[in-house]
């Protein structure tokens, strides 16, 4: 399910790790601010949606998926991005078409139970990178 996230739930504006996968195949690890993650999956300044791949439990951070909201809607504009399909499904999360260049960002709870995105850690970006090359093989 996908959940759109206003800006102001966001505590970091600090450069941070996420990994971003293109239409095209390829993956970047790229730091960067949250909103400047946000311009890079949606370079059309709308919104974005993010969508759990793994859920946080305790003082562990989970991972989550970021598109366009406007991804599916508007495929002239996001092409299919089928790697990212196939790695978001290996990773555990849903097994859905997707559009457009896709990131994948680190989450915690916050003290109040809210949704706190930020970037990945060590071992997330190791078991994303791992995913990533069987899936490219593969494809």
């Amino acid at each position: 399910m996908l959940k759109r996230q206003p800006i102001q739930m966001e505590v970091r504006s600090t450069m941070s790790r996420y990994v971003v996968v293109n239409p095209d195949g390829n993956m970047d690890i790229r730091e960067a601010a949250l909103q400047e993650l946000r311009q890079m999956v949606n370079p059309y300044g709308g919104d974005t949606s993010d969508f759990v791949i793994h859920r946080a439990f305790g003082p562990n951070a989970g991972m989550r998926g970021l598109v366009a909201d406007t991804a599916g809607l508007a495929k002239d504009r996001y092409p299919p991005n089928h790697l990212a399909g196939r790695l978001i499904d290996a990773l555990g999360g849903p097994d859905r078409y997707w559009f457009g260049s896709l990131a994948i960002c680190g989450y915690r709870l916050g003290i109040d139970g809210e949704l706190l995105l930020c970037g990945l850690s060590d071992s997330q970006r190791h078991l994303i990178t791992q995913v990533y090359s069987a899936v490219h093989e593969q494809a």
